[in-house]
């Protein structure tokens, strides 16, 4: 842990923010956790997502296919250098989705952060899925990514 302990709070707060979005299906919370020009790495196989506006839009699309949702995060990993941060946040999920299909994901953010306006958002987010199954976590275990 490196960096101002009062910047390192924010951006752990920032971390549940963006849970509490999640949680209570709000996209203007969960978009406000990010910076203007953002981007969002849900997976190897598929583009990032770019941009506070795309990025509120394709979430609110994609959460109508999962209409519970439980998010958890623990606190980060941080590291800060000026108005430039990383960071790590190891998230837990237990979804149903729409066709009542129910299990769990686990995994890990590699986050890059920056001040905007004096508050730290989320500048890019990398996920990288470590389980995925159901809750009895009998499902694919993927492990740590490797770097």
């Amino acid at each position: 842990m490196a960096g101002n302990a009062a910047d390192i709070l924010e951006i752990q707060h920032l971390g549940q923010v963006y849970a509490d979005g999640v949680m209570q299906r709000d996209a203007e919370i969960w978009g406000n956790t990010w910076a203007e020009h953002g981007a969002w790495h849900l997976s190897p196989d598929m583009e990032p997502v770019a941009g506070r506006e795309a990025l509120k839009g394709f979430w609110t699309q994609v959460m109508t296919g999962y209409p519970h949702v439980l998010h958890w995060v623990q606190p980060g990993l941080i590291s800060v250098s000026g108005d430039k941060a990383t960071a790590r946040f190891y998230v837990q999920e237990n979804i149903k989705d729409a066709e009542g299909n129910a299990f769990r994901v686990a995994g890990v953010y590699n986050d890059e952060l920056v001040k905007e306006a004096g508050a730290w958002k989320f500048m890019v987010r990398r996920f990288s899925t470590m389980y995925r199954g159901p809750v009895d976590m009998s499902g694919d275990w993927m492990g740590y990514p490797a770097s």
